[in-house]
């Protein structure tokens, strides 16, 4: 077994969290859902609940724009996640780990750890929260639950692990040109935000 699989990562019950409402896509910032993680929010290793639906794995999910421009990620075959290797993303996310939070509040010290472990900014920026974001219909993302910010920035970005993730700005329209490409989160959140019309 991994290291990455013994970790100890932030779930909760899908029922609590979700209840009937398996939602497909990216809603508006609901104060429901952190409150319901915050309370019945528990770390377990990740190999036990890796491929077990009646969990899920809260992911702070980030995507980072200058001015027209966001930025674009590959990832590559050196990523720990399989599924993924070779697909495009405006987003980049990753688990809270009980190590990691020690006495601080999970979903913050999730948010800064996923931003500061996986990119680096050349300047100052600033965050918003964007929303929460579902996605049951495969097996990658039936486990996982987003919440989605917005990273927003004037200056040069890099990505800090080149072995994991290739990664640029591009403008917005270059980056719709990747959806088929993309992984499914990024095109809900390109539905999301209105750059690309969802399904009718």
């Amino acid at each position: 077994m991994t290291a990455k699989m013994q970790e100890e990562v932030l779930v909760v019950p899908r029922a609590a969290l979700l209840g009937d409402d398996a939602f497909l896509g990216v809603r508006p910032p609901d104060p429901v859902y952190v409150d319901r993680i915050r309370q019945r929010g528990t770390y377990r290793r990740r190999a036990e609940v890796e491929d077990d639906p009646r969990f899920k794995q809260i992911i702070p999910y980030l995507v980072v724009c200058r001015g027209d421009e966001v930025f674009l990620f590959r990832r590559l075959r050196g990523g720990g996640e399989a599924r993924l290797h070779d697909l495009y993303s405006i987003g980049v996310g990753g688990h809270i780990n009980r190590a990691d939070v020690g006495d601080g509040d999970p979903l913050e010290v999730g948010l800064a750890r996923e931003r500061d472990e996986e990119l680096e900014f050349r300047g100052p920026r600033e965050g918003r929260w964007l929303g929460v974001l579902n996605d049951e219909r495969n097996p990658v993302s039936a486990v996982h639950f987003g919440l989605v910010y917005e990273v927003r920035t004037s200056a040069e970005v890099r990505v800090r692990e080149e072995e994991v993730l290739r990664g640029d700005f591009v403008p917005v329209a270059q980056a719709l040109s990747y959806y088929d490409r993309m992984e499914t989160w990024s095109q809900l959140v390109l539905e999301g935000l209105g750059w690309k019309p969802g399904p009718r």
